[in-house]
């Protein structure tokens, strides 16, 4: 039942039961969400530009225009690397002491990272330490990332009421593209404001540095959020208990089917956006020649698609159910990958930008549901830690490998072959969406 406003701040005190939220806090803590996760994400994002325009030439001048860029591919995927070590420690917290404060660590430690990134020295000035550095704060970014995902999902969804769940759970999803829009539209503003030998010199480091300020605002919003009502009240329950199992090993042990087939899940969904919205803009911008403004205000085209996508899925998702709602993304998604390859290939910055924002509304509607669906599979005492688990496994072998794979394969044997490469991972991912079932109408205080 939803009930009045609790008091401004208030958390659970001992012995009393935490107030059951309104649909105002909870539409108030899904923007709250958003916000939080817009800045992440738009901190890791704008890595991964920098990545794929700057750290070739700034960080691996010896490799060639080749092999720099595989190898700041290689400094993307140690952060995927990072994010399981983040994501067990902040799920741990999470379900332990609370979402609240593992979020508000999450989000500091992601600011002072992206910060000192824009402040390295390149390899010019000192050498080796230069990309050694870059990969150790590449590192404390996917670590913080690793506990983001699921604590801000869990709020939104603990919040919600049973049928608006997938809708306010896909506010943080937003979150995760508006940071990709920010963080290019930022890289668009100064590329085009800037000139080029003066970007790669010193105006790359801009927004890295400027984002503090954001850090500032996100860290404001989620202090004012009080604690999941649901977790509280599973706290309150439970407060005579032992705990004599991490939460990360009792998902593994006694919910080893569905975090196989929900890591399973997500490979997809994981893949097929790295390879659309990384890979991609380095293979355009690299072999194809289209200038890097063309290339990011393609990106920023079909990352507003994306949106779109997600939209209309958490809306299937809560009218016909979450299975539905992914399976018409993944399927739409297989369908439509060599397609968008082909018109990427024409090296038209308009085919691109079409071919890209066709497929991105597909992707987003695999990626909408996932946060509900995952929550659903899992009780409140291990639920952080579930999805967290499902979430950085599927990365792991989805988005920490794709950028590097799709330019091995079109390096090899051409484009077809990378369309071929999100088919069959589609296709895998589509076959254990179908053997997870739907989880609409599970009570989440369990």
């Amino acid at each position: 039942m939803i009930n009045e406003d609790p008091a401004p701040g208030a958390d659970m005190l001992p012995g009393t039961a935490a107030a059951p939220p309104t649909m105002r806090e909870a539409s108030k803590v899904a923007r709250a969400a958003f916000v939080g996760t817009t800045i992440e994400w738009f901190d890791f994002y704008l890595y991964a530009s920098a990545a794929t325009l700057v750290f070739p030439e700034k960080f691996f001048p010896g490799l060639g225009p080749s092999g720099g860029a595989l190898a700041s591919f290689a400094t993307l995927a140690v952060a995927f690397a990072a994010r399981p070590v983040g994501g067990v420690i902040f799920a741990h917290f999470g379900d332990r002491v609370g979402r609240k404060a593992t979020l508000v660590a999450s989000l500091l430690l992601m600011g002072v990272s992206t910060c000192l990134v824009g402040l390295i020295p390149t390899y010019e000035t000192i050498g080796a330490l230069a990309p050694i550095t870059l990969v150790l704060l590449r590192f404390i970014q996917g670590a913080a990332v690793g506990g983001e995902w699921g604590g801000a999902v869990l709020m939104a969804t603990e919040f919600a009421p049973p049928t608006k769940r997938a809708r306010l759970s896909s506010w943080p999803q937003q979150g995760v593209t508006a940071g990709l829009i920010l963080s290019t539209a930022a890289l668009l503003v100064i590329t085009t404001t800037i000139p080029s030998a003066a970007y790669l010199d010193w105006g790359w480091r801009i927004p890295f540095i400027g984002s503090v300020v954001l850090i500032a605002v996100g860290l404001v919003m989620r202090l004012k959020v009080r604690e999941s009502p649901v977790f509280a009240a599973a706290r309150q329950a439970a407060q005579d208990e032992s705990h004599t199992q991490l939460p990360i090993l009792e998902v593994f042990r006694n919910h080893t089917r569905k975090t196989v087939l929900a890591s399973i899940t997500y490979v997809a969904v994981s893949t097929t956006f790295y390879v659309a919205f990384v890979y991609l803009l380095s293979h355009a911008t690299s072999d194809l020649e289209i200038s890097k403004p063309a290339a990011l205000t393609a990106i920023l085209v079909a990352a507003c698609f994306y949106c779109v996508g997600i939209m209309l899925s958490a809306w299937i998702a809560d009218t016909w159910g979450r299975r539905p709602a992914l399976l018409i993304g993944l399927l739409g998604t297989l369908v439509t990958s060599l397609p968008m390859l082909m018109l990427v290939q024409t090296g038209e910055p308009v085919w691109f930008a079409v071919g890209l924002s066709i497929f991105a509304v597909l992707v987003g509607v695999a990626y909408a549901p996932t946060g509900v669906y995952f929550a659903e599979l899992f009780p409140t005492a291990i639920r952080y830690s579930g999805m967290t688990a499902t979430n950085q496994v599927g990365s792991l072998l989805g988005a920490a490998i794709a950028p590097f794979v799709a330019a091995a394969l079109y390096q090899a044997f051409g484009m077809v072959a990378v369309g071929i490469y999100l088919i069959m991972v589609t296709a895998v991912s589509a076959v254990a969406v179908v053997l997870l079932g739907e989880t609409r109408g599970t009570e989440i205080e369990r």
